[in-house]
């Protein structure tokens, strides 16, 4: 793990801008493939993230699974990261290796209001994982009727 990504993983906002501020790679990946951005989302630090976007955080990089940072925030429904993202050119039906999208995370997370602003941004309602599995399955799934009847209406067309 580089010194950026820890720190973007323990939330030091110091040390980000230090080593920042030193020309580190901010799009520098580890083992796994996982970058500064994707760890200070899964942290749910949102001045790291506004920082790693300001210096040049690609924010659709990926892990070695196809897991970005936008994947990170709906599964978290950290709302406020979430639109970061987006408003920061997050592709919005991004899939991972085995064709899951921030829509299916969040709707298999429960994250109601997450499902609505993806949605919103025009998220695919139909798209499948490798499973052939839709958000909807997902959150079906996993127990979440709230989110169940939110994708059905928008499925519908009355969202």
């Amino acid at each position: 793990m580089t010194e950026l990504i820890h720190a973007a993983k323990v939330g030091d906002v110091s040390q980000v801008e230090i080593l920042i501020g030193e020309g580190a790679d901010v799009n520098q990946k580890d083992l796994e493939g996982s970058t500064a951005l994707i760890a200070a989302v899964e942290g749910g630090y949102t001045e790291i993230v506004k920082k790693l976007l300001a210096a040049g955080a690609d924010v659709n990089g990926h892990d070695n699974d196809g897991w970005m940072a936008l994947m990170g925030a709906a599964a978290s429904g950290d709302g406020e990261i979430l639109q970061i993202l987006l408003d920061a050119g997050a592709d919005v039906n991004a899939a991972t290796n085995f064709g899951l999208t921030a829509l299916m995370t969040a709707a298999g997370s429960g994250q109601m209001t997450a499902v609505q602003t993806l949605l919103d941004q025009g998220a695919d309602i139909k798209a499948k994982d490798n499973n052939k599995w839709t958000a909807l399955v997902w959150a079906n799934s996993e127990g979440h009727k709230e989110v169940v009847e939110l994708l059905k209406q928008a499925r519908d067309g009355g969202s």
